[in-house]
């Protein structure tokens, strides 16, 4: 029997034409809503050259990009995707909004949403200008009230401060009143050419500056070191004068009290902030050693003034009612609260009291109370050449100022003293202010490698007036150490 086969159906060909329809219908969905997309246009932002340059002052800056896509349709997508590559620099909103943030430079791309082929991408340039500039020596460099030591084999740079910190530094001027001693590149490089003391300025022409003028940022003293046997500051051990070039004289004023040297003056002057001090000591009735600056020309409205008292009737009355006298045990105790500080003496020389007496008693009252290790920072103030091999053998002194005004009234006495205070590495020459009116006693200083110190200042304009004539150290009643006024900075 014969068997009879069906046909089977053909139904591949619809399932071509089906597809080739979808291919179709995608096709014509990529080009309306992707292929017909062609560019990015930027309305603004980006400047002639491409590129876009922000300038911030103090707050953040807002701009709106305007991005239009360019298509060949009306029913394309216009969505854009916006991106920062330096997000820290300059972020991007998603709606095109940028907000400058640091100084630096970013790529901002953006990019057509349904089409990622199309972009457009410009650099942006953030420049940060400072608002206010202050300006420092450099902070690796010794200083003390006024100076900041500088060596002739180093070249430091001085640092400016802009606010704010991370702004432009631009647009400094530096000079030096005396290129002979230092001169200060365009840079701020200090270059230094031989000892002695210089003052720099520097000027800023800043954003709210007056046109045509600069504003002043400041004036700086500094000291070239006058030792001869390095000429770098890696090699430079600090002394004592360097630390602090201001002495309080008589141990400082207590109130509106001078040459008191009374418990509350050198409380005063330590509160204050002063490191070296100069004290008078004498000599009582029975030998024991105490601050005072006379015993024959003081008025203290005390009742043994203008005789010695003995150390009983001294330590029980108060100068004027109200002030402490100091002994010698009772300076030490207070010294041993403060080992960091100096004390210079001052003796005057009577028929009372000498200097070997003084020290002889000094160095036994020290011993006595456990405080020798103090007498490390005993600056012993010698008025003669003879003095210091005596006072050597008494105690090994370590630190020296000669002083000019008890030297006898003999021709080139003066020069002696100097040269000797040099070849003894004593740093310090101390001459009383109306010594000045030349320029004498700091060219004897200079030429001997010594710090001229005078005495007594009590304005400060002073201070600021004869430095540049190479005066360094100040013994002072009322001034006070570091104060804002005339030390250089804003």
């Amino acid at each position: 029997m014969k068997r009879i086969r069906k046909k089977k159906k053909r139904i591949w060909p619809l399932i071509v034409i089906l597809v080739l329809a979808a291919a179709a219908v995608v096709l014509l969905l990529l080009y309306l809503f992707v292929f017909s997309i062609r560019a990015i246009e930027i309305g603004n932002v980006v400047g002639e050259d491409g590129r876009y340059t922000f300038v911030r002052y103090e707050e953040d800056l807002k701009e709106q990009i305007q991005a239009e896509l360019v298509a060949d349709n009306d029913i394309a997508s216009r969505k854009l995707v916006y991106s920062s590559d330096q997000p820290e620099v300059v972020e991007v909103s998603e709606d095109g909004l940028l907000t400058v943030r640091n100084p630096g430079e970013a790529m901002i791309t953006i990019q057509a949403k349904f089409n990622p082929w199309v972009k457009a991408e410009f650099p942006i340039v953030v420049i940060q200008k400072a608002v206010r500039m202050e300006i420092a020596m450099p902070s690796d460099l010794p200083s003390n009230e006024y100076y900041t030591l500088l060596h002739t084999g180093d070249r430091p740079v001085m640092e400016p401060k802009p606010y704010p910190a991370n702004a432009l530094v631009e647009n400094l001027t530096y000079a030096s009143e005396n290129p002979e001693i230092v001169t200060i590149t365009e840079d701020g490089i200090l270059e230094v050419h031989k000892t002695g003391i210089a003052v720099i300025r520097v000027f800023w022409e800043g954003p709210y500056t007056e046109e045509g003028k600069q504003e002043f940022l400041g004036e700086f003293l500094v000291n070239v070191c006058r030792e001869t046997d390095h000429n770098i500051l890696a090699e430079h051990e600090l002394q004592w004068y360097e630390e602090s070039c201001m002495i309080a004289h008589a141990l400082g004023n207590a109130g509106e009290y001078t040459y008191t040297n009374t418990k509350e003056a050198l409380e005063e002057s330590i509160a204050e902030g002063y490191r070296v001090l100069e004290v008078d000591l004498g000599l009582t009735a029975d030998k024991e050693v105490v601050c005072r600056h006379t015993w024959y020309s003081d008025d203290f409205d005390v009742s043994y003034d203008g005789t010695v008292p003995d150390l009983k009737t001294f330590e029980s009355e108060k100068y004027f009612g109200m002030l402490t006298p100091l002994s010698g045990k009772g300076l030490l105790e207070i010294w041993a609260e403060h080992p960091e500080l100096y004390f210079v003496t001052d003796v005057k020389q009577d028929e009372n009291t000498n200097l070997m007496e003084v020290m002889e008693e000094l160095v036994s009252l020290a011993e006595e109370t456990g405080h020798e290790d103090l007498l490390e920072h005993l600056i012993v103030q010698i008025y003669n050449i003879e003095e210091y091999e005596k006072v050597s053998r008494i105690y090994p002194v370590k630190h020296w100022i000669f002083t000019i005004y008890q030297l006898p009234d003999n021709p080139g006495a003066e020069v002696e003293a100097a040269v000797f205070a040099g070849e003894k590495n004593f740093g310090v020459l101390t001459v009383p202010m109306g010594c000045l009116g030349s320029n004498y006693f700091m060219d004897l200083a200079e030429e001997n490698g010594l710090n001229l110190f005078i005495h007594t200042v009590n304005d400060i304009s002073n201070i600021w007036q004869v430095s540049p004539r190479g005066v360094y150290g100040y013994y002072s009643d009322f001034l006070i150490p570091n104060e804002p006024e005339g030390n250089g900075e804003n």
